[in-house]
């Protein structure tokens, strides 16, 4: 493999990935940041829906604890049998625009929360979650595909590798914009974690000495973020004047590298863990000494999470809406995720962790 392919990828991908500006409806990552205005805007969801009851707001997302009450009223639906576990081939899901089926509170309630659907569906609630990336649209072109088959599937990734967070009150990230930044240091050094994983998944060296910096620097990045940047800017409102800081590049980093390692044919091949994790600590460089627990914390926390990510199956080939109907263990086991042993202090669980 040539560096030069892997970096005629990642500059290919560099004006789509960890932006929000592409897609027409302004679907992708501009959600509603609070509780009030989410309600505002699932009230003129219902508006436009009672207007046409025919047509579904696809592209509106919404805040999914809203919907507690009226699910929780509704009548009982059926619930699928579970279905035989396998992975599907990459280049197929590729060739079929492959997406994860439009999922709602009202489709998940009634499932016991054992089953994936059911610790979905209290993740989403309970969390106080927007869908993610519900944009109509068909992708034209396999950048697209990718880069949205893995933003749909994000929060099955936090949910099947024990990644949680939660008391969000639905507050989102708007890339390269830190007035929409507004997360607490627990929030970010999950998501960094989670971030981990998916490097883990790429399949590709070019991951190594990225995975050594974020283990030892991307805490001490997202604290400055949020002590220092995001302050400033609810002062002055002005975003010139934050721009001095560095704003934390690791999920654009994760989306182009998973796009390069598509187009290389690497994201579903099988690798010698063992070869990756020795390259990692030979480049990776020691904790300063006056480091604080914290920093010594998330830098256990990424390196456990990118091994996890290493020795589980490609998730990015299986099918999440077929197999809703599963024990979430089951799926966990299926995809070979090892179980997460570090967790920080304010981590939660789910109930179906106690089955």
């Amino acid at each position: 493999m040539k560096t030069k392919d892997i970096q005629f990828y990642l500059k290919e991908a560099e004006s789509y990935t960890g932006k929000n500006q592409f897609n027409v409806d302004g679907s992708n990552f501009s959600l509603i940041p609070s509780s009030e205005l989410s309600l505002k805007y699932d009230q003129l969801r219902q508006h436009l829906t009672q207007q046409n009851p025919q047509t579904k707001v696809f592209w509106m997302p919404r805040n999914w604890s809203n919907t507690i009450p009226q699910v929780l009223n509704g009548d009982q639906k059926t619930i699928p049998v579970a279905q035989p576990l396998c992975l599907a081939k990459l280049d197929t899901l590729c060739r079929e625009r492959y997406l994860v089926a439009d999922l709602s509170p009202e489709d998940l309630a009634d499932f016991p929360f054992n089953t994936l659907g059911g610790a979905y569906f209290q993740y989403m609630c309970h969390g106080k979650f927007y869908e993610f990336d519900k944009n109509p649209m068909t992708p034209d072109s396999d950048m697209k595909w990718i880069i949205r088959l893995l933003r749909q599937t994000h929060d099955f990734y936090h949910l099947t590798s024990e990644i949680y967070h939660y008391d969000w009150d639905g507050g989102f990230v708007v890339y390269n914009d830190p007035q929409c930044y507004k997360r607490d240091l627990l929030v970010l050094s999950e998501e960094v974690c989670l971030y981990a994983f998916i490097l883990g998944q790429v399949r590709l060296k070019a991951v190594i000495p990225i995975i050594a910096e974020w283990a030892n620097q991307c805490i001490s990045y997202c604290s400055k973020w949020l002590k220092d940047a995001y302050q400033l800017s609810l002062k002055t409102q002005n975003f010139e004047i934050v721009q001095q800081f560095s704003f934390p590049t690791f999920i654009s980093d994760c989306e182009k590298l998973t796009y390069a390692s598509f187009k290389l044919d690497c994201l579903d091949t099988e690798i010698c863990v063992d070869e990756y994790l020795e390259e990692l600590y030979e480049v990776l460089e020691p904790l300063r000494s006056h480091a604080t627990l914290e920093e010594q914390e998330c830098r256990d926390m990424v390196l456990e999470n990118f091994e996890r990510g290493l020795r589980s199956a490609p998730l990015v080939c299986f099918q999440w809406d077929r197999y809703l109907s599963n024990t979430l263990q089951e799926v966990r086991e299926f995809l070979n995720i090892p179980r997460r042993k570090l967790f920080k202090d304010g981590s939660y669980y789910l109930d179906a962790d106690l089955y």
